[in-house]
């Protein structure tokens, strides 16, 4: 039989949606009113209607098929990852949407996972939170709507607060080391926000792993939105890109552009230094008011695990490194460093030295190392790299880079 929800912000309806018998969206219509128009998530404009766009926003709310585990762990549970997305009603620590079954008489006030407790016990298996309702819980949690292909979950520590725990792929642990490396670096550089992370070990598929974790950036006030979300909204002028669109279009809302151009050039450099190859679109973004929607601030720097050749069976510790590909603003991650006007955002000085680099990354059992010894000594050569660039060197010229032995970006 088919289901009727109703898709909210907060206590603001803003679409009826029905679900197909197969647990698949198959209507949608969108409020006519101010407040629903105006508490809209921030759709493509190249969407012809809204009400499609809003469809294809709802469906990517799941979580993704390529997660780790996740097929094997659904089926266990009977469900498809929209399925298990309804289930919690697509509550997120991430923003205020939600979907509000009909007739349920559910409020945001009693269901809203900031400030209501949810069963999510220590571990990266969301069955292990498949069990009997919890007195004072809700029964639902907010991991149904996380993006991101390694196993992870929101959970909450005995102090109440909201923390995100995250393994590794494979039988590495060099992504949370990775995290846990860019952590020490913007606490030494002391500049701009970012989120910290730390080291812990936690239960997966029945035996121990290590991890990390780190608290929630957003609140019952706030909310985040991605950059994907930002670009998508606007058009792209035929001369323009997409770095300055970002800023342009972040400033018109409100954010101090001077600031945000430093945050941004600052995340450049220092993503390039831990050859941090998945800044993509979801991995960066704006913090804004949930009521007015107004941008308040840069989302602190979050998400530098696919960094160190995490997945890379060849570590480059020469010219190779000027020639590696990235998901982000450019395709080579050389080129990103066009957009830094102040190189020198960057203290050099302060940054953690190869031997620290060395024995932190010596605790990943998972790799040999001879490797673990490439590995810090790229990130010796990155530094090196910087270094010219301060001097006044174009590292990412074409002059330079042939004279390298790298060819033009394709």
């Amino acid at each position: 039989m088919a289901k009727g929800y109703c898709f909210m912000h907060e206590d603001t309806e803003i679409a009826n949606i029905l679900v197909n018998d197969y647990g698949e969206l198959s209507e949608i219509a969108l409020i006519e009113s101010e407040g629903a128009k105006k508490y809209l998530p921030m759709l493509p404009l190249s969407s012809d209607r809204a009400d499609v766009a809003l469809a294809k926003w709802l469906r990517g709310r799941t979580v993704p098929a390529t997660r780790q585990d996740i097929k094997r762990e659904l089926t266990a549970m009977g469900m498809s990852e929209f399925e298990y997305m309804l289930e919690n009603l697509g509550l997120s620590l991430t923003d205020h949407y939600w979907l509000n079954p009909a007739g349920s008489g559910y409020t945001w006030e009693a269901i809203n996972l900031y400030t209501n407790n949810f069963r999510a016990v220590f571990s990266l298996d969301i069955a292990d939170d498949d069990t009997q309702s919890i007195a004072g819980k809700t029964n639902f949690v907010p991991s149904a709507s996380l993006k991101g292909d390694l196993k992870k979950k929101w959970i909450i520590t005995q102090n109440g607060s909201r923390v995100l725990v995250k393994g590794s792929s494979g039988h590495s642990i060099r992504q949370s080391l990775c995290e846990v490396l860019a952590t020490e670096i913007h606490r030494r550089q002391g500049k701009f926000e970012y989120t910290p992370y730390k080291l812990i070990e936690i239960s997966s598929n029945g035996s121990t792993t290590v991890g990390c974790m780190c608290p929630n950036f957003t609140d019952i006030h706030t909310e985040f939105v991605p950059a994907i979300d930002i670009v998508n909204s606007a058009k792209k002028r035929n001369d323009g890109n997409y770095y300055e669109m970002y800023l342009e279009l972040c400033s018109r809302q409100g954010l101090d552009a001077s600031y945000l151009r430093a945050f941004m050039e600052y995340q450049i450099l220092t993503d390039f230094v831990i050859s941090n190859t998945d800044r993509h679109f979801n991995n960066f973004g704006v913090i804004r008011d949930s009521k007015t929607l107004c941008f308040l601030k840069p989302a602190p720097i979050f998400d530098s695990g696919n960094s160190m050749f995490y997945n890379s069976s060849r570590i480059c510790t020469d010219e190779g490194l000027l020639d590696l590909n990235v998901t982000s603003f450019t395709k080579k991650e050389i080129q990103l460093l066009k957009y830094v006007t102040d190189p020198k955002l960057l203290d050099l000085s302060l940054l953690p030295g190869e031997q620290e680099v060395l024995e932190l990354f010596m605790l990943d059992t998972g790799v040999k190392e001879e490797d673990t010894v490439k590995i810090a000594k790229a990130y010796s050569k990155k530094i090196e790299y910087l270094r010219e660039f301060q001097g006044g060197t174009r590292i990412y010229s074409y002059p330079y880079l042939r004279q390298q032995g790298i060819g033009r970006e394709r």
